[in-house]
């Protein structure tokens, strides 16, 4: 069936469509929950590195990141297929979603823990063993919300969303902040993760008005599976990052090197939440427009550039503040994660470009394309990780984030062939976001030339923009199309 254009540039079509996914209503939501859970999250991280140390913190960090990928495998993709599937999903759909979870939910907490005796010998520890059995009764809480929260997401309902995901985080933050002035320990961020956990599933199913019921059809669920097995295997790769830092930091480090290098990853990936929210509503919004590959094209490179100009100085703010804020707020133990920050937030920068795409060709079919380009990636930040920290420390870590990124230009292409190319103009915004986080590395009158260097870079962006648009606004409709796909 041959798809029907719409203009790139027509005012009306663009407001109502999907284009401005990112600046409509649900998008304000769910941004304003990630904004406020990033307080919180920071707030929490702070308080409970400070009253716990990064000795319980790396173990904790250790425990909760082998259950959370446990967790995210239970899924397999079934949540993703409700959201994204052309037509309305059933009841029937929804309960043969659930059953299926619950009873992946059975076999990954077997495998999880048949994993202990090799886990205790690869850590040379069984420390983490009593908080991972615990969390590991997550995973069937956090596997059945994916299907209702699917069901609130297909309905755009992003402020019911908001709202349960964002008092489930304040009351994990008031679980452990109690229990660790009570000097719980580990247990502290224990004890919030299952309340967390608990409360977003009860409080879903309110909002939804649905509780699942056991019901399992073959037939239905072959045709998820059939496309929940190519997100699965795509998503989940890429999640299976997280494990790098407990497993391989873990092994040449002390669990106090595998809380220096999280406490850094948490606060990148914190501070860049868009990123989250933008791929959540992608799928949700691009799907309606899967067809229409010019307005496609668009609204993704309207988002890129709005996600990457809005995360970018947070990222750049944090790293020029982080000297003073990490003395003053956690005590100089905590100093190490100033240096291994910068290189993670440059990887988090730059895979704001990327994360978008990766979403619109979920929608457009290309999950096994993503697949690829995610496993290259897990393969180079593996084996730069297995040989960077041994030789330059915990900074090896942050370095191997960066040169994981070499997997990404794979998307880039796969972008261009399927949707079309994205702006140049995004690389120039990177090389100016990027320069402020040399500011940790310098020491004083110094510490001044990154931030000029990016005002440089950023004055250039501004004014290639400004002539490009002066360009497409003296072409006539036909060339200014080509001027678009190019720019």
């Amino acid at each position: 069936m041959p798809s029907q254009r719409s203009p790139i540039v027509a005012p009306a079509s663009v407001a109502n469509s999907p284009q401005s996914f990112l600046t409509g209503r649900p998008a304000l939501y769910l941004g304003a929950r990630y904004a406020l859970g990033v307080l919180i999250s920071l707030g929490n991280m702070f308080v409970l590195t400070w009253l716990i140390g990064p000795h319980t913190y790396g173990v904790f960090i250790t425990a909760i990141t082998l259950t959370s990928v446990l967790a995210s495998l239970v899924r397999s993709g079934l949540d993703t297929y409700l959201v994204r599937c052309e037509k309305t999903p059933a009841r029937s759909d929804y309960d043969t979603a659930s059953t299926a979870i619950l009873i992946f939910s059975g076999f990954a907490m077997l495998a999880g823990s048949a994993l202990i005796p090799l886990l205790t010998r690869w850590f040379h520890s069984s420390e983490f063993v009593p908080a991972y059995l615990v969390t590991m009764l997550t995973i069937p809480v956090a596997g059945v919300a994916g299907p209702v929260t699917a069901k609130l997401e297909r309905a755009l309902a992003f402020r019911a969303v908001a709202q349960i995901e964002l008092t489930g985080q304040t009351l994990a933050l008031l679980t452990g902040l109690t229990l660790a002035l009570h000097g719980r320990g580990i247990w502290s961020p224990v004890a919030g993760q299952l309340v967390w956990q608990l409360f977003s599933l009860l409080a879903a199913f309110r909002a939804a008005r649905y509780v699942p019921r056991l019901r399992f059809e073959r037939g239905p669920l072959r045709q998820m599976l059939a496309f929940g097995v190519g997100v699965t295997a795509s998503q989940r790769t890429w999640q299976l990052r997280v494990l790098v830092n407990p497993l391989i930091v873990g092994h040449f480090a002390s669990p106090e090197g595998v809380a220096f290098v999280g406490l850094a990853i948490r606060i990148a990936e914190s501070l860049g939440f868009l990123r989250a929210a933008a791929s959540r509503l992608a799928i949700a919004s691009l799907s309606r427009i899967q067809h229409d590959t010019e307005l496609l094209r668009a609204s993704l490179a309207s988002a890129l550039r709005g996600q990457l100009l809005f995360l970018g100085p947070l990222l750049a703010l944090f790293a020029i503040a982080s000297p003073l804020a990490i003395h003053r707020f956690l005590g100089d133990r905590w100093l190490p994660v100033q240096f291994i920050y910068p290189p993670v937030a440059l990887a988090v920068l730059v895979n704001s470009i990327f994360n978008l795409q990766a979403s619109a060709l979920f929608v457009v079919g290309r999950q096994w394309l993503v697949w690829r380009a995610f496993t290259l990636h897990i393969l180079l930040l593996s084996a730069a990780a297995l040989f960077l920290v041994p030789r330059a420390g915990l900074v090896g870590y942050g370095i191997a984030d960066v040169v994981a990124c070499g997997a990404y230009p794979w998307l880039q292409a796969a972008t261009r062939k399927s949707v079309g190319p994205m702006p140049r103009t995004l690389w120039v915004w990177i090389g100016a976001l990027a320069a402020p986080l040399l500011v940790p590395y310098a020491k004083g009158f110094w510490r001044l030339v990154p931030c000029a260097i990016a005002l440089l870079i950023a004055a250039c962006a501004v004014i290639t923009e400004r002539k490009n648009n002066r360009v497409q606004n003296a072409l006539p409709a036909p060339k200014l199309k080509q001027v678009l796909i190019g720019a």
